[in-house]
């Protein structure tokens, strides 16, 4: 595939390995389902594949396609995953196990109530809070300015804030 205009293998392969966990985990944060997010990250990387030229920004530009096939995905389905899991598992061998615990629910809590937020704040909290990306990268990924990124951002944590406190009531 080193005809004119399409990546390289060796360029496809060097993507997949340094953006594939990121991806997914996105997709993950998004959908809530992991079989679905890997089914989005494997059609990215087809996507990135069939481009056939080198992406200038294969991260960003994976992003924002995941992100769009998820989103796609949601409004196919009509639905949103609020995250159904199973209890989760107690682990009695170890002297931190309740430590262990604790630690799990409130992952788990954090996870479904950002999985509750909307479109573009749940893209963003995953990415600039849980991922570490700057206001740079969301913007492009998202496709909006820095400026919005701030303001939905913001909105973004006062309204998980909003969320959080409520569970406890």
């Amino acid at each position: 595939m080193s005809e004119m205009g399409k990546i390289s293998q060796w360029r496809f392969k060097l993507a997949v390995h340094r953006h594939h966990k990121v991806v997914y985990q996105m997709a993950t944060g998004l959908l809530g389902d992991p079989s679905e997010a890997e089914d989005v990250t494997q059609d990215t990387f087809t996507q990135y594949w069939q481009k056939g030229a080198d992406v200038e920004q294969a991260k960003a530009w994976l992003l924002r396609v995941a992100r769009n096939n998820c989103l796609d995905r949601l409004r196919r389905s009509a639905r949103v995953d609020y995250r159904e899991h199973d209890e989760l598992p107690m682990q009695t061998d170890n002297r931190d196990a309740p430590w262990r615990l604790q630690k799990d629910e409130a992952s788990f809590r954090l996870h479904a109530e950002i999985a509750k937020l909307a479109e573009p704040q749940r893209s963003l909290i995953i990415l600039f809070s849980l991922r570490g990306m700057n206001g740079q990268d969301c913007a492009r990924i998202l496709g909006i300015s820095t400026n919005q990124v701030k303001v939905y951002l913001h909105r973004a944590k006062a309204k998980l804030r909003e969320q959080l406190e409520n569970i406890d009531e």
